[in-house]
């Protein structure tokens, strides 16, 4: 993502975000997570899939002294989320606070994967927490009719990015494993 549409997706979506968790699906440098922590969030969440990426993120947060609230996972964020990791006891606490997650993947898994990304934006919106707040990247040409249609999104457009943001507000059920 682009600085100057990362600085616009911040300021979309309210500047600031205390008591909430990011989590950021596709890491790559994590900025994304270490930019809502600034903002105040509690803890960040890094999925990066290559494992000397997933380091250097750790390097970072060290670097910058945010360690102890920054959690690196080196795996796939589609094929955890797909295979129930939202379920998993150990994910309790997330479920005290809303969530701010970005979903931003390389442009090519929007060919290979796009049915997986669009699984796992309603598994995430669906176990989200009332006032979360959820961010997708997509190439301009990527069709919004993709979106789930039961969340209002707005949609705007930083070339050659489109970025597409909600909140969630329904009063969704959370699953029985965690805390409500």
């Amino acid at each position: 993502m682009k600085d100057r549409t990362r600085e616009a997706v911040m300021n979309l979506l309210g500047g600031t975000f205390p008591n909430t968790f990011a989590f950021d699906l596709f890491g790559g440098s994590g900025i994304l997570a270490f930019e809502a922590l600034s903002r105040g969030a509690k803890k960040g969440v890094i999925w990066e899939i290559l494992k000397p990426r997933a380091l250097d993120i750790g390097r970072f947060s060290k670097e910058l002294g945010l360690a102890d609230r920054v959690a690196v996972r080196s795996n796939d964020s589609l094929r955890w989320t797909l295979d129930g990791g939202l379920e998993a006891p150990e994910w309790a606490p997330y479920y005290e606070h809303p969530w701010l997650v970005f979903v931003c993947p390389p442009y090519s898994l929007w060919e290979s994967e796009g049915e997986a990304i669009q699984n796992a934006v309603r598994t995430w919106l669906a176990a989200a927490p009332r006032g979360s707040l959820i961010a997708i990247e997509m190439q301009i040409e990527t069709d919004d009719s993709w979106l789930p249609p039961e969340i209002s999104w707005d949609v705007r457009q930083y070339a050659p990015a489109k970025i597409a943001i909600a909140e969630t507000g329904s009063s969704t059920p959370i699953p029985q494993d965690h805390p409500s």
